[in-house]
């Protein structure tokens, strides 16, 4: 089977010869790896099934950059995209954002129709024609705190959620627009990006969740379908609470699943028929801090776990930079041995 096939035969609950497995990596750990496997080519290396395609800015839009470390982006926030200390990880911050206060008056909103967004799609899937191809897309929290700062938003949602509300629906009409142009690109799935988790529960009560956002994400998540792309979405932290939620408006596949934040079996035994779970290898615990052997008990437990399907085998988020090579090593020798023995 190929890598594509094998990822669809997970969301499908189909016949495969292996799980599927995936691997977010800092900076620091693939230097690491090319240094072990002495190559550049960490997909061939690691047998990764999945490669990602981000937008890029619409066809004639040209954003006034502020530095060689600083990203403006078409909504007016500028990022920093370079990792202050590339030793703890490549995250980079918010520096600035254009509504200073809880209003879209005066604030000209991106459109999202403009086109050409996507034109390095059909050079990867060219690329990489056995993997499976991920667009990477905008959820609605991160986007919304990103153009209001994130404390003011947290404010903004228990005192001004009229204006949550409203640009939580621009943001999804904007989303909808973006992802429309994949159709007809042989993109497989579309993986909305949102942190809605603490290690213990949600950012927001569920039921606010369910009143200001809830929709909005059926929305998008409905013109991912239409797209004829798989949905996705991921979210840090822990969000038991609302993955029924989640399942009902047409989720497919939820990334990280971490396993200090949230019961993998539990999950498992409770949705693991409806949805599918991309994740579970712990990024905060096992991989930075266990034994080689601790690393592949981990992965022959989550083979297990998930032997029915509905599983692509992953770290619970980017393997972080202190993990020794040697973990992740034994992480991706776990997970190439199962062909081995279906072969």
């Amino acid at each position: 089977m190929t890598k594509r096939q094998r990822v669809f035969a997970a969301i499908n609950r189909t016949a495969s010869d292996a799980t599927p497995w995936q691997f977010d990596l800092t900076s620091a750990v693939k230097d690491k790896l090319k240094a072990y496997y002495n190559t550049d080519d960490l997909h061939e290396a690691t047998g990764d099934h999945v490669v990602y395609v981000g937008p890029n800015n619409p066809a004639g839009l040209v954003i006034e950059q502020p530095g060689p470390d600083i990203i403006r982006n078409e909504f007016g926030s500028e990022w920093r995209r370079s990792a202050r200390d590339s030793s703890y990880g490549d995250w980079g911050e918010l520096l600035s954002y254009p509504l200073l206060e809880p209003s879209l008056d005066g604030y000209s909103f991106p459109d999202g129709s403009l086109l050409g967004r996507w034109e390095t799609v059909s050079q990867t899937r060219e690329q990489f024609p056995d993997h499976f191809l991920i667009a990477s897309a905008y959820g609605l929290f991160e986007s919304a705190w990103g153009l209001c700062g994130f404390e003011n938003y947290l404010g903004y949602l228990m005192g001004d959620q009229d204006f949550v509300r409203e640009l939580t629906e621009k943001l999804a009409d904007y989303s909808c627009k973006v992802t429309e142009q994949l159709k007809g690109l042989d993109v497989d799935g579309i993986r909305f990006g949102d942190d809605w988790g603490f290690q213990d529960r949600l950012m927001v009560r569920a039921e606010v969740w369910r009143d200001l956002y809830k929709q909005a994400y059926a929305k998008i998540f409905s013109a991912a379908r239409d797209a004829g792309a798989v949905v996705m979405m991921h979210s840090c932290g822990n969000l038991t609470e609302i993955i029924p939620d989640l399942i009902e408006i047409g989720l497919q596949v939820l990334h990280p699943l971490q396993p200090e934040a949230m019961d993998v079996k539990k999950c498992q035994k409770e949705y693991g028929k409806d949805i599918t779970f991309w994740g579970g290898l712990g990024s905060q615990s096992t991989i930075p801090h266990g034994t080689p052997e601790d690393n592949r008990k981990e992965v022959l437990d989550m083979l297990r776990i998930f032997q029915d399907g509905g599983y692509i085998l992953a770290p619970a988020g980017a393997i972080p930079t202190e993990a020794p090579v040697e973990n992740v090593v034994a992480i991706i020798e776990t997970a190439k041995e199962q062909i081995q023995v279906s072969s």
